[in-house]
């Protein structure tokens, strides 16, 4: 490891990361100019910094929330924040009509009723809003985990890390099957929005997510449950901690909350019986 990792050197290292050889795509940071201070001397050095943008999100042309997110992977932020918030279900993808990324915007036009939505609260800072979906999809009971696969999946976001270790401000969130293979991963500035940008992604893909679980670095804060939930995976796992609310929430909707996985232990709050 560098003496700083997140500074430039002549080398052009990107870091140890073996997907796509530690790549960072140019749009996700800069460098900034800074001092060095250490117990022995102080330097001028190029750090490598992580970009955070604005973007509002409009739904036929009714302003839903706004972002502060990585500038990457817009669509599928935008699918993902409706369907985790359950504006529309997983089987809508389908009717989204268009998507349309402009200047610090994303337009998208879909099949749904927008007279709720003009009056509706948003807390900008969250990517979120104060809607309250009528209905939550059925969490199947058949799908299981054994625990190998999900301290391997946990593994891999540091693994595949490469925005984080390249800047260390980056969240990663990441799909995977019962069988362990990763089929989507997504790293930007705000843990949210790497939710939202995976799930997005697995939906746009194809993937049937009601058979994976989704892994991510963030807290298990009750809003990053409610998207698991929402979004209809089975299962959510983090290395990080969760909250007494998100975990009265996992138990009411049957969800498989997973926290603090670390090999070999890991805490399973709810729904033990989906981890062999």
């Amino acid at each position: 490891m560098r003496e700083n990792q997140h500074a430039n050197s002549s080398s052009g290292e990107e870091g140890s990361g073996k997907r796509d050889e530690g790549f960072v795509p140019p749009s996700l940071y800069t460098n900034i100019a800074c001092t060095e201070i250490s117990d022995v001397q102080r330097k001028r050095i190029d750090a490598d910094v992580i970009i955070e943008e604005v973007f509002d999100l409009f739904i036929n042309d009714v302003h839903l929330t706004t972002f502060y997110a990585s500038p990457r992977e817009l669509d599928e932020l935008a699918v993902g924040f409706m369907v985790c918030e359950g504006f529309i279900g997983r089987d809508d993808v389908q009717n989204i009509l268009s998507i349309n990324i402009g200047p610090k915007r994303i337009d998208c036009e879909i099949n749904i009723d927008t007279s709720q939505l003009f009056n509706l609260g948003r807390v900008e800072r969250c990517g979120t809003t104060l809607f309250t979906p009528k209905n939550r999809p059925f969490l199947p009971k058949d799908v299981f985990f054994s625990p190998q696969v999900i301290f391997n999946a946990v593994g891999k976001l540091k693994e595949w890390g490469n925005a984080w270790k390249k800047t260390g401000g980056a969240h990663s969130s990441l799909v995977c099957n019962t069988s362990g293979e990763i089929l989507v991963f997504c790293e930007d500035i705000g843990r949210s929005c790497s939710v939202d940008k995976a799930v997005g992604k697995a939906l746009l893909e194809g993937i049937d997510i009601s058979r994976c679980a989704l892994v991510t670095t963030g807290r298990l804060a009750g809003t990053m449950v409610s998207k698991a939930i929402y979004s209809g995976f089975p299962l959510m796992a983090s290395k990080g901690a969760t909250v007494k609310e998100a975990v009265l929430l996992a138990q009411e909707a049957d969800l498989t909350l997973v926290g603090f996985v670390r090999e070999p232990n890991m805490y399973v709050y709810s729904g033990e019986y989906r981890v062999l």
